[in-house]
């Protein structure tokens, strides 16, 4: 079991009662996991990066791929790829290749995927994503810096697109994940994925 898995078995487990049995989680788990945030990036940096968060009823709402609009979909589809044109031309994914369950946070357009329990062998299912839609042009530059925060040390004129209109992917590696933005139609993704992914660090 990979670090991230196993640092994110909390999330669905003290996600909502309805769910508590899909995932084990320490009894003592839930006095000190911190309660979801309903910001995208802390969101991420919570459950993703830091491992754990608490899901109440008041908070989450568990729903289904399909619930999700059409442009959602491509945006999950284009974190799975590592360059622009791929994104693309990339269909949306099938329910089947976005086994997680997927949260609806706080009533809006907010979304928390925790990976699978159990191994998946699908890019989407073992990885840790947010999904938003974006309120403002900034929203993806935001997401992106976080993915490359030394990026603002290459020259504009050598930088590729940064928009959430279309499609852009933005990828890179650390010790021990790959952290991934990317953006289709106004939807923005934040993904944590293990190291195993073939997919070369980079930026479309």
């Amino acid at each position: 079991m990979t670090k991230q898995r196993s640092g994110l078995l909390a999330i669905a487990a003290l996600a909502c009662a309805s769910a508590a049995s899909l995932l084990p989680a320490p009894a003592m788990a839930q006095e000190v996991t911190p309660t979801a945030p309903a910001e995208p990036l802390p969101l991420f940096q919570a459950a993703c990066i830091n491992g754990a968060v608490r899901l109440s009823k008041n908070v989450a709402e568990a729903m289904t791929f399909t619930g999700l609009p059409a442009a959602a979909q491509r945006a999950l589809g284009a974190s799975t790829v590592a360059t622009r044109a791929e994104a693309e031309k990339l269909p949306a994914p099938t329910a089947a290749q976005v086994p997680n369950t997927i949260y609806r946070i706080a009533g809006g357009q907010l979304y928390l995927l925790p990976p699978t329990p159990n191994a998946s062998h699908a890019p989407i299912g073992e990885s840790c994503i947010v999904l938003w839609y974006a309120l403002s042009d900034d929203d993806y530059p935001a997401a992106r810096k976080l993915v490359l925060p030394n990026e603002d040390a290459v020259p504009l004129s050598a930088r590729p697109t940064a928009s959430a209109v279309g499609a852009s992917v933005a990828t890179s590696a650390g010790d021990s994940v790959r952290l991934t933005a990317a953006a289709y139609g106004g939807w923005v993704v934040l993904r944590s994925s293990s190291l195993t992914e073939s997919k070369a660090p980079g930026a479309q």
